[in-house]
């Protein structure tokens, strides 16, 4: 058996080393990451999972190398078939990219853990498969790679090529999340794992060579690696990139300036003929030191200048803002002074300010922003909230990747979360006022994109002290208009109701009047006919022609009678949804033709013109026929009324919609007349029950006479009809003028397959009326 100093001179005893430490470290970071309390659950697991394959793909080679001058080369025969201790590095080394996969997926919060687990689960299979049926196993022998790349040995071109595809696979994803961050913080954590990502797989690669001493370091790196997700997970806030960055720089440029001094120095000594003096060196530093302090400005300047570091001085924008909110009194000038302080000490690019109310139990947040009014977005902190607690309890301010990262907080509800993650700001500061929370002052991304150190939150909530007493004030004086404004809208409310109520009343007297006057004119007819037809039967005087057309006379007050009763009951069915409609098909010519036909006489006496187009090229109608009728005839017989003997009535038909195949889908009729017109105030009223726009004490019954007007039904039934087919109704008009007689337009819309709700009301049993009411 070789001695010890055999085996301590070997040239593989750094290896065994090396890998001996490198198991021993991980084991240590496995220890810390287990006794991490603040970072249980998933995250952990895939940590510890990806710590112990790592460990496991180099262990093998500090306990179980198989050379024959090893100490241990009698453990060779534990390895089954043709596998070799090398092998087994390369096949756990791809186990641990498996999972280190998973905990980067993991940690950048990117999902695709079931593209990755694929892929990996793939990999593996296919290099397990090739390397058992291969006739040796040369993976992981010195020169492996070379050999495989150009002979094609499937084992180790398989290797090659999923390890270069995971690599790509998860820069790629790395790349998106630093794209795709919002915050500063998140952005860093990308830009930090994207040198983990390349310090890990580099290690494998090196570590799986074969060749010494680049195994060697490949361990070590790939530790460097792990250790760098070690500390990505526990730290929370991962060492900041772009901050050491520009301090490198920094340092870089001074560096290379203070060399350029010292090596001007040192050629000017020796350029000299003569050795200098003590004097002419004491000289020659005073002018080096002088020279110096104007040159480390500006590098000073420069680091700025190139890296976009900002150096300011807030005292003096702080106390202005002091002095600036004390009076203020109106609360969008205070945002937009909040913000452009902000703007000043903090360099941010956005900011709200969020109100707070309420005080126990849920609170509601409101957020303000600066040229706007109070956004639309709404939210709620419970009672119990983590993120009150910080805010109200320990007035601390928060930063968004706090929220989104830290543990503490990941038991908020979801939809507070969900609404600072909504605002896409990055710092919260309280505002307090007499131990009360009142509101919160939030940061937008910083212009630089640097993330928001401890002073920076110091700042932050320097402001939101000095702006608690303004709010308060601003507040108060919201409230107080508020409620001038909500005092004065229900004045306004109280007019209009009184409007109406006077309006209201006036209809009803008009409706009594003209009501009595409509009864009474038949009745009247009546009651004169039958004492008529008493007398001349007493008498005998009376012939059979005479009492033919007294009976008819009787018959024509009757069905006035029974016309306006009907119409009286038909509203009293639209105020309550109760008329029934009964869908057939139809046409709009026949609806019209059917409209007309009992106004052709009033039309002749009239001598008015009536003209009728389009209807012939409309489709066919679903629509309860008479009640359709009624509402035309009503329409048209509304305009003979106001038009004036020898006027023009038009009635205008055509296709309104179509739908994507150009099928007709709606149908618009319209009915002009060269009447006295609407005047604009009265468009809408005129569909109201009981309207009439001319003083009802100058009313005269008259079914078609000129201005003679009725009990004012008409049009709201024509429009209930209508307006129950799934239609609407509308009319046009210059105005209301007895002399130039301006007319108007009516339009009726409706659709050529009523919708589901239409005619789906139910009969009115208190009235007996299930049936439609007559036709007129």
């Amino acid at each position: 058996m070789p001695s010890i100093q055999s085996f301590v001179t070997d040239p593989l005893f750094l290896t065994i080393l090396v890998a001996a430490v490198a198991s021993i470290a991980y084991g240590v970071l496995l220890i810390l990451v287990m006794r991490n309390r603040a970072y249980r659950g998933r995250d952990q697991v895939m940590l510890l999972v990806a710590l112990a394959t790592t460990a496991l793909s180099v262990l093998p080679h500090a306990v179980l190398h198989p050379l024959s001058h090893h100490p241990l080369s009698e453990l060779a025969h534990l390895y089954p078939g043709n596998m070799t201790q090398p092998a087994l590095g390369v096949y756990l080394t791809a186990l641990s990219i498996a999972s280190f996969g998973l905990f980067s997926l993991r940690f950048l919060r990117r999902g695709l853990y079931v593209l990755w687990g694929a892929f990996c689960v793939v990999w593996l299979v296919l290099v397990l498969g090739a390397g058992f049926s291969a006739a040796s196993m040369t993976l992981g022998d010195p020169g492996w790679v070379r050999d495989s790349l150009e002979t094609g040995y499937l084992p180790g071109v398989i290797v090659i090529a999923g390890g270069v595809i995971a690599f790509l696979f998860q820069m790629g994803v790395t790349v998106i999340a630093y794209r795709a961050a919002i915050l500063s913080e998140a952005a860093n954590r990308a830009l930090f794992w994207a040198f983990v990502v390349p310090l890990f797989f580099l290690g494998a690669w090196l570590g799986t060579s074969g060749v010494q001493p680049w195994a060697e370091v490949g361990w070590s790196v790939q530790l460097v690696g792990m250790g760098g997700a070690v500390h990505a997970m526990t730290a929370h806030r991962v060492y900041d990139m772009r901050r050491g960055a520009r301090r490198a720089f920094g340092a870089t440029l001074m560096i290379l300036l203070t060399a350029l001094v010292i090596l001007t120095a040192l050629v000017l000594v020796q350029a000299a003929s003569t050795p200098p003096t003590f004097v002419d060196l004491a000289v020659l530093a005073v002018v080096v030191a002088v020279l110096y302090v104007p040159l480390r400005g500006l590098a000073e300047w420069l680091s700025e200048q190139i890296v976009g570091r900002a150096f300011y001085d807030p005292t003096q924008a702080l106390r202005r803002y002091s002095e600036d909110v004390v009076g203020q009194i109106d609360l969008y000038q205070l945002v937009e002074r909040l913000m452009a302080t902000l703007d000043t000490v903090l360099k941010v690019r956005s900011g709200c300010l969020i109100l707070v109310t309420g005080q126990n139990g849920a609170v509601s947040l409101e957020p303000l922003w600066p040229g706007e009014s109070a956004s639309s977005a709404r939210g709620l902190l419970k009672a119990d909230s983590p993120i009150r607690h910080a805010l109200h309890a320990d007035r601390a301010a928060l930063r968004q990747y706090d929220l989104e990262f830290q543990s503490q907080y990941a038991r908020a509800d979801e939809a507070e979360r969900a609404f600072f993650a909504g605002l896409r700001m990055s710092a919260y500061a309280p505002i307090m006022m007499d131990g009360e929370l009142i509101g919160i002052v939030a940061a937008g991304p910083k212009a630089n994109d640097d993330p928001f150190y401890p002073q920076d939150l110091e700042l932050l909530a320097t402001v939101a002290n000095q702006t608690g007493v303004a709010l308060r004030n601003a507040r108060l004086v919201a409230d107080l208009r508020a409620l001038n404004a909500e005092m004065f809208a229900l004045n306004e409310s109280l007019n209009t109701a009184n409007t109406s109520l006077a309006r209201l009343d006036k209809v009803k007297t008009d409706f009594v009047t003209i009501a009595s006057h409509e009864l009474r004119t038949p009745l009247a007819q009546i009651r004169g006919y039958t004492d008529i037809l008493a007398m001349e039967t007493e008498d005998g005087a009376i012939s059979e022609d005479q009492i033919l057309g007294m009976v008819e006379k009787l018959r024509g007050a009757s069905d006035r009678l029974e016309d306006l009763i009907s119409d009286m009951l038909d509203v009293s069915q639209l105020d309550v949804n109760a008329m029934d409609l009964h869908f057939t098909e139809t046409s709009a010519e026949t609806v019209l033709r059917m409209a007309i036909e009992p106004l052709t006489d009033a039309i002749r006496e009239r001598k008015l013109t009536l003209a009728a187009r389009g209807l012939r090229d409309l489709p066919p109608l679903q629509a309860d026929l008479k009640r359709l009728v009624q509402a035309f005839r009503n329409i048209v017989l509304n305009a003979i009324k106001y038009t004036p003997d020898g006027g023009r009535i038009d009635i205008m038909a055509g296709v309104a919609e179509t739908d994507d195949d150009g099928a007709p889908t709606a149908i618009q009729i319209s009915v002009t007349d060269t009447g006295v017109g609407i005047a604009p105030e009265n468009r809408e009223l005129i569909f109201e029950k009981f309207f009439r726009g001319t003083d009802p004490a100058l009313h005269s019954t008259g079914a078609t006479k000129f201005m003679g007007a009725g009990p004012g039904l008409g049009l709201t039934i024509a429009r209930g009809v209508i307006e129950g087919h799934g239609g609407r109704i509308w009319c046009e008009s210059p105005g209301f003028d007895q002399v130039n007689f301006p007319g108007s337009t009516f339009y009726v819309m409706l659709p050529v397959q009523p919708p589901d709700e239409a005619g789906q009301m139910t009969p009115l049993e208190a009235t007996g009326a299930s049936t439609p009411a007559p036709v007129l």
